[in-house]
């Protein structure tokens, strides 16, 4: 992560990778299909804090508690074209 976390967003990230985590044991056990969001205000910094998921997701990460699942895959969904470029642009900007 090229960007320091402030620590709601930090809070943020703990909070998504807990969800995934849950999401995928419930999928293990019983098929049960479970989703969430993450939610924030006009420049909170959501799509640095996606992009420190994504980190952790793939990667791993000890301040996190989560190990890297090089098998995950991330689908990112909008309808505005621009919007998916600033946001393309921003991911790259914020991961290593």
């Amino acid at each position: 992560m090229k960007f320091t976390l402030k620590d709601y967003q930090e809070e943020a990230v703990r909070e998504v990778l807990v969800n995934l985590k849950k999401a995928s044991r419930r999928w293990r056990e019983d098929g049960d299909k479970h989703a969430f969001s993450l939610t924030a205000t006009t420049g909170a910094g959501k799509t640095v804090m996606a992009a420190a998921v994504f980190e952790a997701l793939f990667h791993g990460d000890d301040n996190y508690d989560i190990e890297p699942d090089p098998g995950a895959v991330v689908i990112w969904f909008s309808d505005d074209p621009s919007l998916n470029e600033q946001s393309r642009f921003r991911l790259l900007e914020a991961s290593d």
